[in-house]
């Protein structure tokens, strides 16, 4: 089997001749530490400021190159592919502090490459009205440079192996392109107009996305807004069916027409909302961290084997743990997720820290786990 018929068969609740694995990114010092090459691909300062130096196609390319390695050098199955940045002007983009950037206008934007390599606005119109919410049928223009990671790493891997591309946009949950979190859950309680004009126009936006992906080679999708914390849902369980479900179900259906997987990631306690996901035919889940409850073995309780799980290994465990840790994990990962469908992963992605024993460890347990016994 190929790698991508190995995850298209764990996606369909079969069982293909191994467990396929792979991450959904990866942190530049591991990289380096698994294959001895330096990247600008997740890293962190270095790639921002490459970028705003006019070094933009650089480090595309770059991404293409360390993307395509690694899942070689690990024997990935499945592979994600970001949107690059795109082909403009970065002209007066500059570092004002030391988690912190403004672009030419002089928006400023946090970034804390510690974490994910993650940019949010350093703050909100918590005053935005529902009037200076873009109109959601208006016609949303993906720029074609977005799509040139994605075209580099489908070109020499998309034949063998499962390309998964990544939404950079909220979709169903767009506090982080409107008003931000706080208020965005406040507005849950005080503004539906202003929730139902947004989730329409994001999630229409994020439709998009899906299709230029799909257009490129990718066969799933992810989209990767977290709704839970540690606890659970972070807005609760009615509020999550009334606002985000709805818009989710047609952002999955959209999906779906499209002739894609939709792979929903999600960090947190999720067990009150996994009903919901099998229920709107999502694919697979990914952010499960077994290190707060969300075991593979209490997940296949809760839902039984309708659902493929991407995941099994606490990030923490990779950072922290022994390679006897991790390789337990794997070992109930699979015991616990094999019938349904499981992915082997991280929780998220392989964030600063994470030891190449461990994960070798990993792969190890992965590949003598004789899967003909439960075929």
């Amino acid at each position: 089997m190929t790698s991508k018929d190995r995850v298209i068969a764990m996606l369909k609740h079969q069982i293909p001749d191994r467990v396929p694995r792979g991450e959904n990114a990866f942190d530049c010092h591991f990289y380096e530490q698994v294959t001895g090459k330096k990247t600008l691909a997740y890293a962190g300062w270095d790639e921002l400021e490459a970028i705003w130096s006019g070094r933009r196609d650089e480090v595309v390319a770059d991404y293409i190159d360390t993307i395509c390695t690694i899942s070689e050098v690990l024997g990935w199955d499945y592979i994600r592919v970001p949107v690059a940045p795109r082909k403009m002007d970065y002209t007066g983009y500059k570092r004002t502090g030391s988690m912190r950037f403004c672009d030419a206008q002089g928006n400023e934007f946090l970034f804390n490459p510690v974490v994910g390599n993650i940019v949010t606005p350093a703050s909100y119109n918590e005053d935005m009205t529902v009037d200076e919410l873009p109109d959601p049928d208006a016609e949303y223009e993906i720029d074609d440079s977005e799509l040139d990671i994605a075209r580099g790493v489908i070109a020499r891997m998309g034949q063998t192996h499962f390309m998964i591309g990544r939404l950079p946009v909220g979709g169903p949950f767009p506090y982080m392109e409107t008003v931000g979190m706080s208020e965005y859950l406040i507005r849950m309680i005080t503004d539906r107009p202003f929730l139902d004009k947004a989730s329409r126009y994001y999630t229409k936006q994020a439709l998009k996305y899906a299709a230029a992906f799909i257009k490129a080679g990718c066969h799933g999708i992810m989209e990767a807004e977290d709704y839970a914390d540690s606890r659970g849902l972070i807005m609760g369980k009615a509020r999550y069916d009334e606002f985000l479900a709805p818009y989710l179900k047609k952002l999955t259906d959209g999906v779906h027409q499209l002739g894609g997987y939709m792979i929903k990631h999600t960090d947190g306690y999720m067990m009150d909302g996994l009903e919901s996901f099998v229920e709107m035919g999502i694919d697979a889940w990914h952010g499960i961290q077994p290190s707060i409850g969300m075991d593979i073995r209490s997940i296949r309780q809760k839902i039984g084997n309708r659902l493929c799980l991407f995941g099994g290994v606490n990030v923490e465990t990779y950072i922290l743990g022994t390679t006897d840790e991790v390789r337990e994990e794997v070992r109930q990962a699979i015991k616990y997720g094999v019938d349904g469908g499981i992915v082997i992963a991280g929780g998220n992605i392989l964030e600063p820290g994470v030891k190449p024993e461990n994960y070798y460890a990993v792969i190890d347990e992965i590949e003598k786990y004789d899967l003909s016994k439960v075929r």
